[in-house]
């Protein structure tokens, strides 16, 4: 019986294989973030500035990772670095606004509202990386 490969099974640009590499970015991101609120850092800056920082680091990782991993080297490096990079951006400025509200609305437990925060966030990084970073389109479908 011949076994199905990667990409027959999950396909390149698809929501299941971002959640794949998603989650050992989130992993990274996790850690890091872990480690900068176990430090002096934290009461020295805040809660939100430990999830910029680690936001800001991570990035740099998911772009390489989302390259090889989730969808593919077509383009040029460059323009996807710097694609990507804006993209980031922008969740890191929405996922830092709303991690600090949820922080100051909600009682809920602090990694329960990353979990939630990094799932809404998660969604729009794909869309945004898939259709206009990595320039995917119905018929690659």
């Amino acid at each position: 019986m011949k076994r199905p490969k990667v990409a027959e099974v999950l396909p390149r640009g698809t929501l299941q294989r971002f959640g794949i590499a998603g989650g050992f970015n989130t992993f990274i991101f996790w850690i890091v973030w872990e480690i900068l609120r176990s430090t002096f850092l934290l009461e020295a800056l805040n809660e939100t500035a430990m999830w910029s920082i680690s936001w800001a680091f991570s990035s740099v990782i998911a772009h390489f990772v989302h390259r090889i991993f989730t969808f593919d080297g077509r383009k040029n490096v460059k323009n996807t670095i710097l694609g990507a990079l804006s993209v980031y951006a922008f969740g890191m400025a929405g996922s830092t606004l709303s991690y600090d509200a949820l922080l100051t609305l909600s009682d809920a437990p602090i990694r329960l509202l990353f979990l939630i925060n990094m799932l809404c966030w998660g969604l729009f990084t794909w869309a945004a990386m898939r259709w206009i970073v990595f320039g995917y389109t119905s018929e690659e479908e």
